[in-house]
């Protein structure tokens, strides 16, 4: 068989290898093909290896080890946000996704409730630095919405705010909120 139809075929193969992790992680496949990634990453290695004498045909298996080792890291970096959780679902589609998105939400808001608020967390690092606070409850709420609209206007987008104790002093800061 000549060295291009080797490529081509080789081309094919991973042209249907992509096609398999897509559905893996679509959902429709229980298995990771991991086999037959193995399989090609030894085919393409074994191309590279033997001398080419036309540029056409070594910038094809250049282009398949490039092409191959994007998707090998990209699907790596895929199962292990799988792995962590860090995927609402097995599902690649947002639509699909939308009702435990929703359900994450209202969860979130539930935590973010019962969680101290931010006048208590700055008395509580104010006293574990033996320092008084200095200022009540209305009065810190009311300087930290001015804070908020100020901040606000300034970036375009929400903020959300931190207590953090650094030498030995507590500071409250601004953080941008992550996108959902």
């Amino acid at each position: 068989m000549e060295l291009r139809d080797q490529i081509a075929m080789l081309e094919r193969a991973l042209e249907e290898h992509i096609r398999k992790w897509d559905r893996f992680f679509a959902g429709s496949e229980k298995v990771v093909p991991q086999i037959e990634r193995e399989r090609i990453a030894r085919r393409i290695r074994m191309l590279s290896e033997q001398t080419v004498n036309r540029r056409a045909e070594q910038f094809r298996i250049e282009q398949l080890q490039h092409r191959f080792q994007t998707y090998a890291i990209n699907w790596e970096r895929m199962l292990r946000a799988r792995e962590e959780g860090r995927t609402a679902s097995g599902h690649t589609n947002p639509a699909l996704r939308a009702p435990e998105a929703a359900n994450a939400a209202a969860a979130a808001a539930v935590n973010q409730e019962a969680a101290p608020s931010l006048y208590d967390r700055y008395c509580a690092a104010k006293a574990g630095q033996g320092l008084e606070v200095g200022v009540d409850r209305a009065v810190f709420d009311e300087q930290i919405e001015q804070q908020r609209q100020r901040i606000e206007g300034r970036l375009g987008q929400p903020v959300r705010f931190e207590v953090q104790v650094e030498d030995g002093k507590v500071r409250v800061v601004a953080r941008k909120k992550k996108r959902s």
